[in-house]
């Protein structure tokens, strides 16, 4: 599946990449967020439409190899070791062709990283033009000790994002989406506020964010669009995934790296 998505990026124009990072502690769903936004994505009607595409064969290995089929739809098998330096493409789909004939853009980079709490940061991250960090909620409710330690990673590494020298706090100007995943897990995640949800973990994550971060958001996305079930031991997704609100936070990083060209 994902050899023949990708061929469709023939005749791509390349414009200027604006790399972004996704950066989350072991568990917050980066591998599957990316499959979900490679492999089983549909166009959002509403939303002029983005493609996410490995940009190399050990990239798109790697991705395809997170899921498998089942008799009653798409089983989740555990990723393999992530190649060194994955790079993801994200382009910008032209509905008809433009006057040139062509079909897309390239627009952004996405990049994932593992480092986690006293490790050096991701690589890219200097000419980054935004931050995605992953939070997995459920993960996090299930015991104190898995929030801690989330709460911990996530307030340290808002602490070594880089700075803009001489500003007054908040001084990271980079543009910070932070991404609750896990949410097809909770019931009632359609109708929580995504920032209360946040602080529910701790009052100390919001006022880090807005200690640290001069732009941030805040966003709920589902990379399977609802919770696996145990089948014969196998997390399997009942039917065809249904990814819901993967592209948000992309797209909210994109158009505040462009507000800040323009500007």
């Amino acid at each position: 599946m994902v050899t023949r998505v990708a061929q469709r990026g023939v005749g791509v124009q390349s414009e200027r990449r604006r790399s972004i990072i996704l950066w989350g502690p072991p568990g917050s769903g980066k591998s599957l967020y990316l499959t979900s936004l490679v492999m089983w994505l549909t166009r959002d009607h509403n939303e002029r439409p983005l493609a996410v595409l490995p940009a190399d064969d050990a990239a798109a290995r790697w991705v395809a190899g997170r899921s498998a089929p089942h008799p009653e739809g798409v089983a989740l098998v555990e990723a393999g070791a992530a190649p060194v330096n994955p790079l993801f493409r994200i382009y910008s789909i032209t509905r008809p062709p433009d006057a040139a004939g062509r079909r897309s853009s390239l627009v952004g980079e996405l990049t994932p990283c593992d480092a986690g709490a006293g490790e050096p940061q991701p690589h890219g991250m200097a000419d980054a033009a935004g931050v995605m960090l992953l939070l997995p909620v459920t993960t996090m409710a299930t015991s104190p000790e898995a929030r801690d330690t989330c709460v911990s990673w996530f307030t340290t590494t808002l602490a070594r994002l880089p700075e803009q020298v001489g500003s007054p706090p908040p001084a990271v100007s980079l543009p910070v989406a932070v991404c609750l995943t896990q949410t097809d897990e909770a019931p009632d995640a359609t109708r929580r506020d995504a920032s209360h949800w946040l602080e529910s973990f701790g009052a100390e994550m919001l006022r880090a964010l807005r200690a640290h971060c001069a732009r941030f958001a805040v966003f709920k996305i589902s990379s399977t669009g609802r919770a696996p079930r145990k089948r014969d031991g196998v997390d399997v997704i009942i039917g065809a995934p249904e990814p819901r609100g993967v592209l948000a936070p992309i797209r909210w990083v994109l158009a505040e790296a462009t507000r800040e060209t323009a500007a």
